[in-house]
């Protein structure tokens, strides 16, 4: 039996006339946290005594792990959660390699000091970026509005702002440009696991 596919060449406008419906959405939680500075000298500290891990870090200092302070743990949007924290601290052409938090519900980062000039971006990927590789392109170039409205990219980009914190699901694919500038940026990165059927996960790792 033959099968013959349809085709156009046609160069018009396309039909815009379609209503969107956004699904499977990956949240971004956002806060601010005004106790900040208290925790910049500690990272330094810890910088002092430690020779650091080597996890997704690209050159950079990465602490050991350790308890999430307890002034963080009011800005934690969940009321049980078992987690962990390391400090991180780069510099020039230095970074953080794509990567994910496994066997986490949420991950999470608070930024302690950021360069005023070219400080280095967090980045995030779509978890489908190469399945809808030409399905994103040709929203693009036909439908950029509505790319812009539901922020249908292959990837965005956060620039870090001392105080911030954001949180967003551990399976999501993130990395950290290059640092461009001779300042250091300094983070506070976390993990957490909550609780299944209201037992406590055990503490998970920083697993890369």
């Amino acid at each position: 039996m033959n099968t013959q596919n349809n085709t156009s060449t046609d160069t018009t406008s396309p039909n815009s006339g379609y209503s969107v419906t956004p699904l499977f959405p990956s949240l971004i939680l956002r806060t601010t946290v005004p106790e900040y500075q208290e925790l910049l000298p500690l990272a330094y500290e810890q910088r002092d005594k430690h020779d650091g891990l080597l996890a997704s870090n690209m050159g950079g200092w990465h602490s050991p792990l350790q308890p999430i302070p307890e002034v963080l743990h009011q800005y934690m949007p969940f009321p049980k959660w078992g987690g962990v924290c390391w400090y991180m601290i780069n510099c020039n052409l230095q970074g953080n390699y794509s990567h994910t938090h496994p066997n986490n519900d949420w991950a999470g980062v608070l930024w302690l000091k950021v360069p005023r000039k070219h400080a280095a971006n967090l980045e995030f990927e779509h978890p489908d970026c190469f399945g809808q590789y030409n399905a994103m392109n040709s929203i693009a170039e036909y439908h950029p509005q509505v790319r812009e409205q539901y922020n249908y990219y292959p990837a965005w980009s956060f620039p870090p702002q001392e105080g911030q914190m954001l949180l967003f699901p551990a399976s999501l694919r993130h990395r950290v440009y290059f640092s461009q500038s001779t300042h250091d940026r300094v983070a506070l990165s976390f993990n957490l696991a909550l609780p299944i059927d209201g037992e406590s996960n055990k503490i998970k790792g920083e697993i890369e």
